[in-house]
């Protein structure tokens, strides 16, 4: 009998913590978006130095082009921790390129690491060939939705122009 109490008590209790998750996700939101051109030397440190691999410093950066540092980033900030998303979360921005008339659009699945920096902002980096303008030009307007696998938006926010 205590096994069954047990049992239904730990059914309970995961899902309460279940629910609760999807509450914070639901309550999300993208405070700001910022973006700045960044160049592969902004990113090394004496360590990287010593050990050849880049140091994140509780930092999530996240590229379109893997081992390609330099290009535009929009510097993403949330109003709770990143750890809060769901884990299935894709980041898709879509943005104007100087001079195009239709939005480029990529999509950044939440990196599967075994622990998320425990900050509320993020780069999200577009560089490599998916940004040739270099530091002589900013994007005309963009979008970032976070969506989980489902499609279903978690949080959205867009420049001033996107809605022109």
């Amino acid at each position: 009998m205590r096994l069954i109490y047990a049992l239904l008590t730990a059914i309970l209790f995961s899902s309460c913590i279940s629910l609760d998750r999807n509450n914070e996700a639901q309550n999300l939101q993208i405070s700001s978006i910022i973006p700045k051109y960044m160049v592969h030397e902004e990113f090394l440190s004496i360590k990287e130095y010593l050990t050849g691999k880049e140091t994140i410093k509780n930092r999530l950066i996240i590229r379109s082009t893997e081992g390609e540092r330099t290009g535009l980033y929009l510097a993403i900030t949330l109003n709770e921790k990143i750890p809060q998303l769901p884990v299935d979360t894709s980041i898709v921005c879509e943005i104007y390129m100087p001079g195009k008339l239709n939005p480029d659009v990529f999509e950044f699945p939440l990196p599967k690491l075994n622990k998320l920096p425990n900050n509320k902002s993020m780069l999200l980096g577009i560089t490599g060939d998916d940004w040739p303008y270099g530091n002589d030009a900013l994007p005309t307007a963009w979008r970032i939705t976070l969506v989980d696998s489902k499609e279903n938006i978690i949080a959205e926010k867009s420049s001033q122009v996107w809605s022109l």
